[in-house]
């Protein structure tokens, strides 16, 4: 009899190991504080989700309904990360440069300014900085998220109403920019006023900002040529701004092949995302020209002369994490490594005090 029960358990047991996992339907909010002319978040709706979908399909054993709710219908720009940390969204597009108190690590392309202005190759190493740095994916976790894809934007510039031929026209002007991009203008006269890309338009219209700091791609979706005629190409760099994260129990709770699809979806969406956005800077630019703005490009010895005349930026920044317990200086030193094996230098060494 016992002999039997064994054979009856066994073969249970292998029955189990070689069933499929249960299909399962699902249903996902994922939210954005930016409205869909944001590349980073039509790249959500227009790749993202859909790919996702259609490999599911292939495979024929789970199916996601998506609610989608962007442009802050469910959350601001700065309130993604808790919307998805708390539940109330299984996914979010969170734009981190926002939320320097929860996530510092992520800020480490803003504290170190004219950098490269190639995106893609930009992306790649902010993927093997968090690979080598755990604690940036810690901070995330302790945000009760999973960063599936690090999102960045192509190259920031000055927009203003007035002309800037030399860094010098700064002075006295209120410019308008997010997060640790405000300390790009310390030490040149100028009045930095925090701001994001769904407030720029109207406080440049209403004279609240004189002009802003932004990246190229948003000039025209924005339409910012309407109120800051004058670009001004400082290059301060392409920046990793954005994630696209998921709620850690959702994470936990999916069967792995859906992981698996949505990990590899996201490293597509990632790239896909920072060629748009590259693209779009150039786009945009000329949109801008055919709707009366100017482009005046300040040279090299500019760009240099203005780095230099900014604070250690990089430095102050990693010692005060360090002070904390954050690996700051760790990840300075590693980032800067990274780059320059990577071929991308900057205009100042801001490992260096």
């Amino acid at each position: 009899m016992k002999s039997i029960i064994k054979l009856c358990l066994a073969t249970s047991v292998m029955a189990c190991a070689a069933a499929p996992s249960l299909a399962e339907d699902f249903s996902f909010t994922v939210v954005a504080g930016h409205p869909p002319i944001t590349k980073g978040v039509a790249g959500i709706r227009d790749f993202f989700i859909p790919e996702v979908n259609r490999r599911l399909a292939e495979k024929g054993e789970h199916t996601i309904k998506w609610t989608e709710a962007y442009a802050g219908a469910v959350a601001d720009v700065k309130g993604v990360l808790e919307a998805v940390e708390s539940g109330v969204a299984e996914f979010g597009y969170v734009p981190h440069l926002f939320e320097g108190d929860k996530l510092p690590l992520e800020q480490i392309t803003y504290v170190t300014p004219f950098g490269t202005d190639d995106l893609q190759k930009l992306m790649k190493i902010i993927v093997q900085l968090h690979d080598e740095i755990p604690e940036m994916n810690e901070g995330w976790n302790k945000a009760n998220q999973k960063l599936l894809a690090p999102v960045g934007i192509d190259t920031y510039q000055f927009m203003t109403a007035f002309e800037v031929k030399d860094i010098t026209d700064l002075e006295g002007k209120k410019i308008g920019a997010g997060g640790l991009a405000l300390n790009w203008l310390k030490g040149t006269g100028a009045i930095p006023v925090s701001g994001a890309l769904t407030t720029y338009y109207n406080a440049m219209s209403t004279g609240l900002y004189d002009g802003i700091m932004t990246f190229e791609s948003a000039i025209a979706p924005y339409k910012f040529y309407e109120v800051a005629p004058y670009i001004t190409k400082i290059n301060f760099g392409a920046k990793y701004s954005s994630a696209l994260t998921v709620n850690l129990d959702t994470w936990n709770s999916l069967p792995e092949d859906v992981q698996q699809i949505m990990e590899t979806v996201a490293d597509e969406y990632r790239d896909r995302t920072a060629k748009a956005y590259y693209d779009a800077g150039v786009a945009s630019i000329a949109k801008a020209v055919e709707n009366g703005a100017s482009v005046l490009d300040l040279s090299a010895e500019q760009r240099s002369a203005y780095a230099a005349k900014l604070p250690p930026l990089a430095t102050e920044w990693a010692a005060k994490l360090d002070a904390q317990g954050l690996p700051g200086t760790k990840t300075l030193e590693t980032y800067i490594r990274l780059s320059n094996e990577a071929g991308l230098g900057f205009s100042r060494d801001w490992a260096a005090q």
